[in-house]
């Protein structure tokens, strides 16, 4: 069976910049590569905007996205990682809050910190959720082109545009009744790093408290980024 051609070329272009400290010009992987300048630009392109590749003055590298990427246990290290952040939210809202990742067809949730309320929306760690209605899901296609140009359904292009302008989902009682959920980026846009969502029991949801969430997350992510982010 053959490889898949473009596979090919972009795990050959991150092996490439992976063994250049300073990164390498357009014409420098274009010689290395012997390949015609357009494709290699697709391909660098491609791997830029899934953040495994950045570009640095005129020179490509390896982006921070990829040391995580290629990481044996990724998700422990994003549950560490996020955990400051998860707390933080979790304390000034009281309500639960949720660490996704896009894994394949879905989401899953690496991490959480329900609410101390009486009545409280519960978590489902160990389910693979639907993209098109979850708000992490949603999210996560907004950052996919290639996964939105399989979508046929209008209203939901418009409202991944709506993501893409805005940087927030919401799930309003679209998966579980009595549940509205929003999700924003987590430290960056790259479609492999997690998401926070904050979710909340329909009866207490208010706008207002939409926006403080989105707030406090803001200002958690601030507050708590990687020295090497």
């Amino acid at each position: 069976m053959k490889p898949i051609t473009s596979l090919v070329k972009a795990l050959d272009v991150l092996t490439l910049l992976s063994s250049q400290g300073n990164g390498l010009s357009i014409i420098e992987l274009c010689e290395a590569m012997n390949l015609p300048r357009s494709t290699l630009m697709r391909t660098v392109n491609t791997l830029t905007s899934y953040g495994l590749v950045e570009k640095q003055g005129r020179h490509y590298q390896c982006g921070a996205s990829f040391d995580q990427w290629a990481q044996r246990d990724r998700q422990h290290h994003w549950i560490q990682l996020y955990r400051k952040v998860l707390e933080h939210v979790a304390a000034e809202t009281n309500e639960l809050v949720l660490l996704g990742l896009h894994e394949g067809n879905g989401i899953v949730h690496l991490d959480y910190i329900e609410s101390d309320q009486m009545v409280r929306v519960a978590p489902s760690p160990f389910t693979r959720h639907n993209l098109q209605v979850n708000a992490l899901g949603k999210l996560a296609l907004s950052r996919r082109p290639d996964l939105m140009d399989a979508i046929d359904d209008a209203t939901l292009l418009e409202e991944l545009s709506e993501i893409q302008r805005t940087g927030v989902a919401w799930n309003r009682e679209q998966s579980v009744p009595g549940m509205i959920a929003l999700a924003t980026y987590g430290f960056s846009k790259s479609p492999t790093e997690p998401m926070i969502a904050v979710a909340w029991p329909s009866h207490r949801f208010t706008e207002e408290s939409s926006a403080d969430a989105l707030v406090c997350i803001k200002e958690a992510l601030k507050r708590f980024t990687p020295k090497s982010q």
